[in-house]
């Protein structure tokens, strides 16, 4: 039976910024530290580097972060809101999302682990911070970006890390994409895959394919890591709904929005089941999804 911490009917995520910190929300992540600018090669490469002092004057690790040689991408090419600019948030919440997988999806140095919305690799920072080896068996990190998948080519490709740019369309990321549709994964292949906010930016159609698409993929003792925004009582899907959440949503697909029931049978559809769900939890009022193959 699966995990699930459940809303309440209708609730519409109207949240004030002290209703939101109350519920575990991070607003803003603590001070960065101070920073040198870029020199030598890290210039050309396009690398922020690591180098200063942190809030408290010691030098480069903070939360005893190993930070000394992983490459972090400008702050131009880091997805999923201002507090990434912050180096110490980048790399902190990588490592914890890198840790939750663990727990929650069974990610472990022998996994294939598929990155599926990847950016410039947050995660792959992750890894590479928290792991003993600096890896794990199989990184495959995938997105629709050229610029942001060629920074993490350059700066994170190493044994165990490859990425891969798919020119597929989105109406958000990338509107002249082909029709095609394809997470650039065998079938079987895939223990652990991460979606983070790829669902929140996609339209109902798509919704569906790719979800079968990630049945497909997973092992058999595979997991699947997702997130969105469900609520119950709302249309079953829904572009940039007004009033809804922190922000105020602009262009195509900035928020996609569905009804639970509506996503869990897109979900049965694409041959998958739910092993967990938890409401609300994540980014800008997204819910948690853990799914494995029905």
């Amino acid at each position: 039976m699966p995990s699930i911490v459940s809303p309440r009917a209708g609730f519409t995520n109207r949240w004030t910024p002290c209703q939101r910190k109350l519920r575990g929300y991070p607003l803003t992540f603590p001070v960065a530290a101070a920073q040198v600018g870029l020199v030598g090669d890290e210039t050309a490469r396009g690398v922020t580097p690591h180098r200063g002092k942190s809030a408290l004057g010691k030098v480069t690790a903070v939360s005893g972060l190993r930070r000394k040689k992983t490459p972090l991408p400008p702050g131009k090419y880091r997805m999923g809101g201002k507090h990434f600019k912050n180096d110490d948030a980048f790399i902190r919440t990588a490592v914890r999302d890198v840790k939750r997988l663990e727990r929650l999806a069974g990610l472990n140095p022998q996994s294939r682990l598929l990155d599926w919305g990847c950016g410039a690799g947050r995660l792959a920072v992750g890894i590479r911070e928290h792991y003993k080896d600096h890896r794990i068996e199989d990184y495959h990190g995938v997105d629709v970006q050229p610029d942001l998948i060629d920074w993490a080519r350059t700066n994170l490709t190493a044994p165990g890390f490859r990425f891969t740019c798919v020119d597929v369309a989105n109406e958000r990321y990338n509107p002249a994409g082909l029709p095609d549709r394809t997470i650039a994964a065998d079938p079987g292949t895939v223990d652990v895959l991460y979606a983070y906010s790829v669902f929140s930016h996609m339209n109902d159609d798509d919704t569906a394919a790719y979800l079968a698409l990630i049945g497909q993929a997973l092992s058999e003792q595979g997991k699947a890591f997702v997130t969105c925004f469900v609520e119950e009582g709302v249309s079953a899907w829904e572009e940039n709904p007004e009033g809804y959440g922190p922000l105020e949503w602009k262009g195509r697909l900035h928020c996609t929005r569905f009804e639970r029931r509506h996503f869990e049978d897109l979900v049965a559809g694409g041959g998958l089941a739910v092993d967990r769900f938890v409401y609300g939890r994540e980014t800008d009022g997204q819910s948690l999804y853990v799914l494995r193959r029905a």
